[in-house]
């Protein structure tokens, strides 16, 4: 369901309609009733709320759209350091990248910086809630440094299952394909995370998607798990680098370079 703070204004009443009518849900009158309240007297899970921010109430956590360590990325980045994502991937101006498990769109709004002007960026996320709310926030929410801000502009959010947007695209049709289904299998519980979790797709990756997508990939694809993962032998990807902390990054090198 769909509704707003406790003190709503006509501004934020609209923004919870268009969500409602996006989504499908069902708009209710918050009447200063607490959101358990409302969870229990409808008979839902998940609490859209439309306030001075657009909140996601599930499982007595709260989920909102933030940037998240891109901010901090990218302005590594300018600073001439070096993004093991960006690395691994070997994304370049131009590029086209399909970020297959967009989650909280991290990974892509630093794509999209180092993509430049006449990349692009594609994210796709299975979770229709989770897609909107990214969506709106990477169009809507601005940070301290203006880098951030245009790339988070640049990116395009798509609700769909990644198998079957895969399938549906033209061969060679995008520089890099990007897996990072990690998120929703995070080894500590956060506040943040969870309500992510109980949204998200938590299945495995299918080796068909992996055919797919080096199918669609002109130059490489790319797979983000846990360094201790059998994700990485299972589906073809060879680990050009050993870890340094708990994650490492598996690269299928499509133009037979040295990775392949």
């Amino acid at each position: 369901m769909v509704t707003t703070g406790n003190k709503p204004n006509d501004e934020t009443v609209a923004l919870a309609h268009s969500y409602a009518s996006e989504l499908g849900a069902p708009y209710i009158i918050r009447k200063k009733r607490a959101i358990d309240t409302l969870r229990a007297d409808y008979g839902v899970d998940e609490v859209l709320v439309c306030a001075d921010r657009v909140a996601l109430h599930v499982e007595g956590q709260e989920f909102f759209f933030h940037p998240s360590m891109a901010n901090t990325r990218i302005k590594r980045l300018k600073s001439g350091e070096n993004d093991v994502v960006i690395e691994r991937a070997g994304v370049r101006p131009g590029d086209i990248v399909l970020d297959c498990t967009l989650g909280l769109g991290s990974d892509a709004i630093v794509f999209a910086h180092a993509v430049g002007e006449e990349g692009r960026v594609i994210g796709l996320e299975s979770s229709p809630v989770i897609a909107l709310l990214v969506r709106r926030g990477l169009k809507e929410v601005s940070v301290d440094t203006q880098a951030v801000n245009t790339a988070m502009r640049r990116v395009e959010v798509v609700c769909a299952d990644h198998l079957e947007y895969l399938r549906a695209q033209p061969d060679k049709s995008v520089d890099v394909v990007y897996f990072d289904p990690m998120f929703r299998r995070t080894v500590q519980k956060t506040q943040y995370m969870e309500p992510l979790r109980h949204l998200g797709d938590d299945r495995p990756l299918m080796e068909e998607a992996i055919l797919e997508a080096r199918r669609v990939a002109r130059r490489r694809i790319v797979l983000k798990e846990r360094w201790y993962s059998k994700e990485f032998a299972r589906l073809g990807f060879l680990i050009p680098k050993k870890s340094t902390g708990t994650i490492n990054y598996g690269v299928i090198d499509l133009e037979g370079g040295e990775w392949s």
